[in-house]
């Protein structure tokens, strides 16, 4: 099932008005980055701040977590480049949705 725009803006909307850190908010990006990347074919390909949407094949039938040191290095990445809070706001809810999508999948051929 393809992620709708306007779920993604839904859910930014509601990452914004959580008021996180913008430490915090780099963190959970690098941490879908991460998991989205680990769990799929090409997933080396995925950048932590691109927006399109991903046609992926799962790699294991079950989610594997990414380590500690991945997500740090990739939030560092993230912070470095120092995007707007929105920008971050949408590709964490793009992402949410996408990972909710793998584990979709998962459970469908587990």
């Amino acid at each position: 099932m393809p992620i709708k725009k306007e779920d993604i803006q839904i859910l930014a909307y509601r990452q914004y008005k959580y008021k996180e850190s913008y430490e915090h908010i780099c963190w959970r990006l690098a941490e879908l980055t991460e998991s989205i990347k680990i769990n799929i074919t090409n997933g080396h390909d995925v950048e932590a701040l691109e927006s399109d949407n991903l046609v992926f094949f799962l790699k294991n039938d079950t989610l594997i977590e990414p380590s500690r040191d991945d997500i740090a290095e990739t939030a560092e990445k993230i912070y470095h480049n120092s995007p707007e809070k929105s920008k971050l706001h949408w590709y964490i809810a793009e992402k949410t949705l996408l990972l909710g999508e793998i584990k979709k999948a998962l459970v469908k051929n587990g």
